[in-house]
Order: structure tokens, then sequence, then C-alpha cells
């Protein structure tokens, strides 16, 4: 793996936009995910990470190439704090060095067995993402079997989490998701997620839109039944075909500092993801 070309690249996490961004558009997406200890007791979990990844981002204009790279460990399972906190982040920029883990130009998610019935459950920032709850994603319906619109379970809203942070990772926003109304059921993508039914001050933080980027209105939700949708939707897909890698100095950079690297990010933008609402086995 080029760790290099990822440590540039976290270096210049805080310069996606609209100025100093590559000429070239995302087509290849690479996804590695790593387990805690903890989480990677729960058989099944490869084999649900993976299948969920493929279907969430299946798309043929996109080619997804996902990989496990095994199990590391911390003093926390706090899938948001290690993000946040910059443990994680600070792992995959000592690679460059210490080889302790083999991270990629795409997504790097590491995945632990936090609570996901309080919130933050996990976070993104470019590159990197965090998500918790191992035991529910286990639990979660075999994705070759079910339908890409399922029922709101804390299984099933746990993989729409991780989709979720792997988005903001892409440089997709909470209103590059859809709300979509189906018969009695509101259908939330995975950019808009728990944040449809969220508390007015949380909603007013994360969520305060009429529209979403491609001008398609979002609907009320109160009264209507909470469905997810299992994969990223046209807008999203759209955000992620745009999506531009930051451009990289030619020059040679040290490893910057993780807070840097974290402020650059704009996490409070991008990445503290709540997730308030409905989180609840039914």
């Amino acid at each position: 793996m080029r760790r290099r070309s990822l440590l540039l690249k976290l270096g210049a996490a805080g310069a996606v936009g609209s100025a100093g961004v590559a000429a070239t558009l995302v087509g290849d997406i690479e996804v590695r995910w790593w387990a805690t200890p903890k989480a990677a007791q729960h058989s099944g979990l490869r084999r649900r990470v993976e299948a969920y990844l493929e279907h969430g981002f299946d798309d043929g204009r996109l080619s997804m190439d996902v990989s496990y790279g095994g199990v590391t460990s911390f003093p926390t399972e706090n899938a948001y704090r290690l993000v946040t906190g910059g443990a994680w982040p600070r792992r995959l920029l000592s690679s460059v060095t210490d080889g302790t883990v083999d991270p990629v130009d795409g997504v790097n998610l590491l995945v632990t067995d936090s609570s996901m019935r309080r919130a933050p459950t996990g976070a993104g920032i470019p590159y990197v993402a965090a998500v918790g709850g191992a035991r529910h994603i286990v639990r979660a319906p075999d994705p070759d079997e079910s339908d890409a619109v399922v029922p709101d379970r804390l299984s099933t809203r746990t993989v729409q989490i991780l989709l979720h942070e792997c988005g903001h990772a892409l440089g997709l926003r909470h209103d590059h998701g859809s709300i979509r109304e189906a018969d009695t059921a509101a259908v939330v993508s995975p950019m808009v997620s728990g944040y449809a039914w969220a508390s007015g001050p949380v909603r007013r933080e994360q969520f305060d839109f009429e529209a979403n980027r491609c001008g398609r209105p979002y609907p009320p939700v109160n009264g209507r039944d909470p469905r997810l949708l299992m994969q990223f939707d046209d807008c999203e897909r759209r955000g992620l075909y745009r999506y531009r890698l930051p451009d990289l100095s030619a020059t040679p950079v040290d490893r910057p500092s993780v807070g840097d690297l974290l402020d650059r990010a704009s996490l409070s933008a991008c990445g503290t993801c709540t997730h308030l609402a409905r989180l609840s086995e039914r």
C-alpha cells in the first residue's frame, strides 16, 4: 500500500472543497476495515460488514474494492472517541513508519463493539471512519436475501450508520441524503439516517435543511413509520462521482499532528454524528 500517499492525503484532508482539488474523480473506491478484538469475537462479522459495504456502494459507475485489514486493539471500544480523540487517525498515520496497519487511499473503517444505544455512535472524517455495534451488525439480515429498504431495527440502523460514516470519509454531508415517502412510511437514505427523527436542537445543528443538494425536498416524517435504505441513493452517489481527492503537494511533508488533521477536517461539520433518534429493538 502507498502509505506515503495516504499520509500526504491525510495531511491535506481539509482541502476538500471548491478550491485546491485534484482533477481526478473517484472511480475506484477502496474500503479497508479493521475490527477490535472484542468486535472480532462475533461470528459472521466479516461476512456481514463486507456484504453490506458491497451492497451499499453497488453501482455500475463505481468500482468497489473491500478488504479486511485484521484485528487492531485500543484501550476503548468507543468508536466516536477513537476518531475525535485521534487514536484511530494516529494509528493510520503512524503506519508510515511502524507498519502496524496497512491503510488504503479510500476509506479506512474501524468496527468496534461499543454501545449503539448512547450517542454519539461513530464518526467519519476524510479517509477515516469508525462505528460501534459489532454485536448488532451480525444480527442484521443477509443483504443478499433482503430488500434494499428494511424496517428500522437496532441491527439494521447500525449497518446504516456504518455506511453513513463511510460516506463522510468520502466527502458526503447529511444533505446529500434523501427522505422519500412510501405509503405510510418515510424511507431515509444513509446520509440522513436517524436525523430525520432527531430532537429539535440536534436537528437544527446537524440537519437543518429543506431539501437535499440535488433539489429534492425533505418531506415531514412525523407520524410515518421509519424505513431504512441500505444503499446510497442517487444524490449520494452523485456526490461520490463528484468527490475529488485533496490536491497533494509534490513536496514531501512531515507527519502532521492528529489535532491539526482533525481541525482541517472540520469534524463538527462532517463527522460528529449523534444519531439520537429511534434506536430500539422492535
